[in-house]
């Protein structure tokens, strides 16, 4: 096999694993905004805890049903919060329990944010390294055809 032969295969093996890395890396920039996106949401519902903690029974508040819609309801018992366990399981926790849960899925949420941030940076590491080998590749090839 020639040179050049040789040096074009590697380059399309270059290219089909710089095309994997690039579909690894948008996979995981997805799975980031959505890691950044549960975070976001879960600071608010504490905030939005803390001010239901201080109401009282009775007391009428506007509930939003989407992002322009918002239907008023009355609060039954502050002192019980429902809980998504997931799977459609609900557990009725105190304000203060349910503040708890959600530190420790924001805990969780964060911690998983950093790996996914290394990961990337690993992934984009690699699609440099295999870009700047590509290059070199093209280079010899071009003066090779000199």
């Amino acid at each position: 096999m020639s040179e050049e032969a040789k040096l074009k295969e590697d380059l399309e093996r270059y290219f089909i694993e710089l095309q994997n890395l690039q579909a690894q890396y948008e996979a995981l920039r997805s799975g980031l905004d959505a890691l950044v996106s549960l975070l976001n949401e879960v600071r608010i519902v504490k905030e939005e805890l803390k001010i239901l903690s201080t109401l009282n029974k009775g007391e009428k508040i506007l509930i939003p049903l989407g992002s322009r819609v918002f239907v008023q309801a009355g609060i039954v018992d502050p002192s019980k919060i429902l809980y998504n366990l997931g799977a459609g399981v609900y557990a009725v926790l105190k304000p203060t329990e349910a503040e708890e849960k959600l530190a420790e899925y924001e805990k969780d949420l964060s911690e998983d944010l950093g790996k996914v941030q290394k990961e990337l940076a690993e992934v984009a590491r690699k699609i440099s390294i295999i870009q700047n080998a590509i290059r070199r590749i093209q280079e010899k090839l071009t003066e090779k055809r000199k």
